[in-house]
């Protein structure tokens, strides 16, 4: 699957795919392309509470104030071992189209791993938009536009 597009709540209905695999009893993985634990502490509680394997590839808040190439590698390493593995039934890849878009990933690399991922494990992958390529290797594929949004005008609550 793949979730692109400007609006808001990528992330937030992988997560909810995330929590409804762990309720399943599979095994869930979420690996993320761009966001440090400092940026969503209550997601990431919450799924490590529900079994879900959420590993932290920096403190910061977001990747651009590390090496973000450097991360990149590793959190694929993570996510395209994991892939091949057998061992999850979902594995959530957040904002790794914006890792490939930045160059931080190889998109051949990506396209290839998610292809050959295990045949029981699914994939979520979320950001703003997607090359072809990435495209291509998605079976389902959801659009989510930002029609009208509090948070533009301050409100986040």
């Amino acid at each position: 699957m793949l979730f692109v597009g400007d609006g808001w709540g990528k992330s937030a209905a992988a997560l909810g795919y995330a929590t409804r695999s762990a309720g399943r009893g599979w095994s869930t993985l979420v690996v993320q392309f761009l966001k440090g634990s400092a940026w969503n502490t209550a997601d990431s509680t919450a799924g490590r509470r529900l079994g879900i394997e959420w590993p932290s590839f920096t403190r910061s808040l977001t990747w651009a104030q590390g090496d973000p190439v450097r991360l990149a590698g590793e959190a694929w390493t993570v996510a395209s071992d994991a892939m091949v593995s057998a061992q999850y039934g979902l594995i959530v890849l957040d904002e790794i189209t914006h890792a490939v878009a930045s160059g931080w990933l190889d998109e051949r690399a990506v396209v290839s791993g998610i292809a050959a991922r295990a045949p029981e494990t699914s994939v979520i992958m979320t950001g703003r938009g997607a090359t072809r390529r990435v495209r291509s290797v998605a079976d389902t594929i959801t659009r989510f536009d930002r029609v009208k949004h509090a948070g533009k005008k301050g409100i986040l609550g």
